[in-house]
């Protein structure tokens, strides 16, 4: 009877936690305060109202009283099996995830969590802690920590033989040096994972992970035909396990590909195509306002696109850093197009042709001058820009230097028989 009455409070419980979230908490709280016994129904009762408490603070973002229910409800769950202890206590941190701003709780907790693993032993529950964590110093930018953590983790699953999590781990220390701007050690990373995940049944979302991170470190080297067949791959895979934050990802970086290898065909293709319409929204408009300002070569609209979707484009690191070089590339292809008919030019008239500051073309022409784009001299003076035709190379100068060298090698040679005739 106490049995099916728990099961009605606790459907009472979900029902009032939006109008009334106080005497629903109450009602889960009244539960857990009875110690849940060895009976399945009453375990059972037990774990929904844990978790029926946990979503309850995740709905209000009472991130404090989570992380309270966490610490004071793992004593209880070690009268558990150790696989619904485990289970039981990432389905709890897995309810932080939707609340903003609370990686500096979520560390501090799994940290706590982990401690508590070590304690009752269990193996397989810390290690697992120990990947979390390594995401959450990801993304708090902690990447020593995460690496620190990741050589550890390494050894200890290389012994245990654990395929599985060492892909995951590899894939996270591929993650690192790729944020690191350590592109070959992420490849070796990235290659070790594949290696591994080769012997293993890989999870569609792990192998959906390691399509996208091929993808992005094939885009660093400039193969963007590549890195989009790899965007396709992740796209699908985390749209068959309906992951729309993921796949929308994947279908920004497909865009990306398709602009920076100039093909404004391809990329209103991808707009229209099934994938698109379902993921629409201001991440994809985004792309869309940049593809269209890349083809109009106008510095001015992607300044334009930059700005009203700062958010959208801003917040992702890889999309960030290849829309610099793109506006770099934009750059340079429109100041060669405004000066290529003068042999001296003024700076600021350059500026106005382009729409920019002053400074900024004169810092611009500068790096060009010195990467040899354009062949010229800055007048900082007369803030004047020169430019000089490419001459050719005189075949005369090459012709002297190796009628010198030849001679060299006839004197190294007189000389070593003259030695020997005087020895």
């Amino acid at each position: 009877m106490a049995q099916e009455e728990n099961v009605k409070r606790i459907e009472e419980a979900k029902k009032l936690s939006k109008d009334q979230p106080a005497k629903a908490e109450q009602i889960y709280k009244d539960i857990l305060s009875k110690p849940p016994g060895s009976n399945d129904k009453a375990v059972r009762d037990f774990e929904n109202a844990l978790m029926g408490l946990g979503e309850l603070y995740r709905d209000h973002k009472r991130t404090q009283d989570l992380a309270t229910l966490i610490q004071q409800t793992r004593d209880v769950l070690t009268s558990f099996a150790r696989a619904k202890t485990a289970k039981l206590v990432r389905q709890l941190l897995d309810l932080f995830t939707a609340i903003p701003n609370t990686v500096d709780t979520q560390v501090s907790v799994t940290k706590s969590c982990i401690d508590w693993a070590v304690s009752q032993r269990q193996g397989f529950l810390r290690q697992s802690l120990e990947v979390r964590l390594v995401g959450l110093y990801m993304q708090k930018q902690s990447y020593y920590d995460a690496l620190t953590l990741i050589n550890t983790l390494l050894k200890e699953l290389k012994r245990l033989d654990d395929k599985l999590v060492l892909v995951e781990v590899q894939l996270l220390e591929s993650r690192v040096y790729h944020a690191l701007g350590n592109v070959p050690k992420g490849r070796a990373a990235l290659t070790s994972a594949r290696t591994s995940a080769a012997s293993v049944y890989c999870p569609p979302l792990l192998q959906a992970g390691l399509d996208m991170q091929s993808g992005q470190l094939h885009a660093e080297d400039s193969d963007f035909n590549t890195a989009f067949s790899y965007f396709i791959e992740a796209m699908e895979g985390y749209h068959s396990q309906d992951e729309p934050v993921k796949a929308t990802s994947a279908l920004q970086y497909m865009l990306l590909c398709k602009i920076m290898l100039n093909l404004k065909d391809d990329v209103d293709q991808l707009m229209t195509s099934k994938q698109a319409l379902k993921y629409a929204g201001k991440n994809l408009d985004a792309m869309k306002a940049v593809a269209r300002a890349h083809s109009n070569r106008s510095l001015e609209e992607y300044e334009q696109a930059l700005h009203n979707y700062r958010y959208e484009l801003g917040s992702d690191r890889f999309i960030a850093s290849h829309l610099r070089r793109l506006y770099d590339s934009m750059l340079e292809q429109n100041l060669i197009k405004v000066i290529e008919p003068f042999s001296r030019v003024e700076i600021s008239h350059v500026a106005q042709m382009v729409g920019l500051d002053v400074q900024q073309v004169e810092r611009k022409l500068s790096q060009m001058i010195l990467d040899r784009v354009i062949i010229g001299v800055l007048d900082q003076g007369a803030g004047v820009l020169m430019v000089y035709e490419e001459s050719e190379r005189d075949k005369g100068y090459d012709a002297a230097l190796d009628t010198i060298d030849k001679l060299g090698n006839v004197v190294d040679v007189l000389y070593a028989n003259q030695a020997s005739l005087l020895e």
